[in-house]
């Protein structure tokens, strides 16, 4: 499995979205829209380095040229979970990926050793 989106509740507009195989290859335009991350839950199971989680506020974004609008950095081995109670507004629409650099943009030669070693789970509207 890598992506699924499940809507919570028909009384709420909360989804979830789970994905197992996080890498650089961004996901654009994971929930068709507008909304707001209020939680996230990122596993890193690469032994050897740290991993960005980044979070970006477009339809499309590409590595190294659209500017994150969030970044969690996640050690090796390790599980890092966000709480925003508010809410973290994205205005145009929610794209995300995982890479081995740090910068806001940090294009890097790819990395395919995340590919199914890093899991995201996150709770937007």
């Amino acid at each position: 499995m890598a992506t699924s989106i499940t809507t919570l509740s028909s009384q709420f507009t909360d989804i979830t979205i789970v994905d197992t195989n996080t890498d650089e290859n961004i996901k654009n335009d994971i929930t068709q829209g507008t909304g707001s991350v209020y939680s996230t839950f990122v596993q890193n199971g690469i032994g050897s380095t740290s991993i960005f989680f980044k979070i970006y506020d477009a339809t499309s974004a590409v590595v190294g040229t659209t500017e994150p609008i969030f970044i969690i950095k996640v050690a090796a081995s390790a599980t890092k979970q966000v709480i925003i109670p508010d809410g973290m507004p994205f205005t145009t629409g929610l794209c995300y990926c995982t890479t081995d650099q740090n910068g806001s943009q940090g294009a890097g030669g790819g990395y395919s050793s995340a590919s199914g070693n890093v899991t995201v789970r996150m709770v937007t509207s």
